[in-house]
């Protein structure tokens, strides 16, 4: 018997930072990743009119977004594509994520019959994770960051003290508790270590008005907070309740849900 050859899956992405444009042109390929797919062009932002042209000349099987936060614009141009589009995967990868974006990303999620997988950029390891979560979306599944799971499908948040963070100083708390030194967090983001240490001690400030917070110990203790915080470390005394930290509600005839380290 004849064996059925695989799918090919096809691919666009629209990356905002030039070095991630190239990373994807030379690593998205069968000859890197051994995987049926083919991309069909790296752009930099294209509007609502580029992005149509894409998707009716290319017509591609899973969009990739990527951009340093989820500005309005890029939310729009989601929102429309699952909207007039809603078979088509889109793979979103942001620098970083506010509070403040949660709700939107929730109702982009939720929306359309195609898959969603929502992850920050310094969460990927390497390039196999990336065509994993692009596989993902192909089929029909909403893959979650572990740092943006819990927040995604709760009404309110109980972690106030995260709402009073800009979002650099909420990127530079997520490297903390990767266990970044000030000097490599300025690496990855492209600013001096002194700049690093202002927005850190703007953020312990904002956190002494929280109980949990430990003055004493203050890099230790902004750490826990946040990986309590987006669900990634589970206290005693959440381990007497019946939901898991990354246990979502049903959705309803949606998208299958998962989160992956």
């Amino acid at each position: 018997m004849a064996r059925t050859k695989p799918r090919i899956l096809r691919l666009y992405v629209i990356e905002e930072q030039e070095i991630y444009r190239e990373i994807y042109k030379s690593a998205l390929s069968f000859d890197v990743l051994k995987a049926p797919f083919e991309l069909l062009g790296v752009s930099k932002n294209g509007d609502s009119a580029a992005i149509t042209r894409v998707i009716l000349d290319l017509k591609p099987d899973v969009l990739v977004f990527g951009a340093r936060k989820l500005r309005e614009g890029l939310v729009d141009e989601m929102e429309h594509i699952r909207v007039a589009h809603p078979k088509i995967g889109i793979v979103l990868l942001l620098v970083s994520c506010s509070v403040d974006d949660i709700q939107a990303l929730r109702s982009i999620a939720l929306k359309g019959e195609g898959g969603m997988a929502l992850f920050l950029k310094q969460s990927l390891d390497d390039i196999q994770q990336l065509s994993g979560l692009v596989v993902a979306a192909s089929q029909g599944q909403v893959v979650l960051d572990p740092a943006l799971a819990t927040f995604l499908f709760m009404e309110k948040t109980t972690y106030p003290f995260l709402k009073e963070l800009t979002a650099r100083e909420s990127e530079i708390l997520s490297l903390m508790a990767r266990g970044y030194t000030n000097a490599t967090i300025a690496e990855c983001l492209c600013i001096d270590v002194k700049t690093v240490e202002h927005h850190i001690n703007s953020m312990y400030g904002k956190l002494k008005a929280d109980a949990e917070f430990d003055s004493k110990h203050p890099r230790v203790s902004a750490a826990r907070l946040y990986l309590e915080a987006t669900g990634q470390l589970v206290t005693p005394e959440a381990m007497g309740t019946a939901s898991t930290p990354f246990e979502a509600p049903p959705v309803a005839a949606g998208p299958r849900v998962r989160s992956i380290a």
